[in-house]
C-alpha cells in the first residue's frame, strides 16, 4: 500500500499568519499613547483664547479710561455685555460725566444670560 503525502496548505497558512501580524501590529499601535483632541475640546480651545483677550483688553480699556471717547465708550461697554458682565453702571457713569450715547445705553440695556450649572463648574 502506497501513502500518499498531503499537500501542506501554505495559502491558508501565510492568510492566517497575515492576520495574526495585522491584529498584533493593531494591538501595538493602541498601546502608544497619545491623546487627539476632539473638535469640541479644539473649539473650547479657542472659545478661552477669544475669553481671555476680551478680558485683557477690558482690564485695559478700564485702566486706560475712556476720556469721553465715545469709540473707546462703546468697545468697552460691549466687550462688557459679551463677557457676561452688566454694562448698567459703567453706561450711568459714561453718562454722568460725558453725556447720553444711545449705542452705549443699548449695550448697557442688553440682557445677561444667567450662568448655567455647567458653565460654574467650568470656569
Amino acid at each position: 500500500m502506497t501513502k500518499i503525502k498531503a499537500r501542506t496548505p501554505w495559502l491558508s497558512l501565510a492568510g492566517i499568519a497575515i492576520l495574526i501580524l495585522l491584529t498584533l501590529g493593531n494591538a501595538a499601535a493602541n498601546m502608544i499613547p497619545g491623546h487627539f483632541p476632539t473638535p469640541r475640546e479644539k473649539a473650547r480651545v479657542e472659545q478661552d483664547q477669544v475669553t481671555h483677550a476680551r478680558r485683557t483688553r477690558i482690564a485695559e480699556l478700564l485702566r486706560e479710561g475712556d476720556r469721553c471717547r465715545f469709540e473707546t465708550a462703546r468697545e468697552l461697554a460691549r466687550a462688557l455685555v459679551y463677557d457676561g458682565r452688566s454694562a448698567k453702571d459703567y453706561a450711568a457713569d459714561y453718562q454722568a460725566r460725558c453725556g447720553a450715547d444711545p449705542i452705549v445705553q443699548r449695550w448697557a440695556d442688553a440682557p445677561i444670560a444667567r450662568l448655567t450649572v455647567k458653565r460654574l463648574f467650568r470656569e
